[in-house]
């Protein structure tokens, strides 16, 4: 399955890249759309996923431990 990014999917990658410009930016295909993962020094920092209709979907923020 191939499909091109919208706008807002573009430009929220970019966002990422410019945010962390020494990080690995990996793209994990699936049947529905992509994965984006950004890494640094071998731990991811984000992940998002964009679907082939343009939707974008974050990860939602981990709450602090008690």
């Amino acid at each position: 399955m191939a499909f091109e990014l919208s706008t807002d999917q573009a430009r929220y990658i970019a966002r990422m890249r410019a945010a962390w410009p020494d990080a690995d930016v990996r793209v994990h295909q699936r049947a529905w759309g992509v994965i984006v993962e950004v890494l640094r020094r071998g731990r991811t920092i984000a992940i998002v996923a964009f679907d082939a209709a343009g939707g974008v979907h974050r990860d939602a923020p981990l709450r602090r431990a008690a």
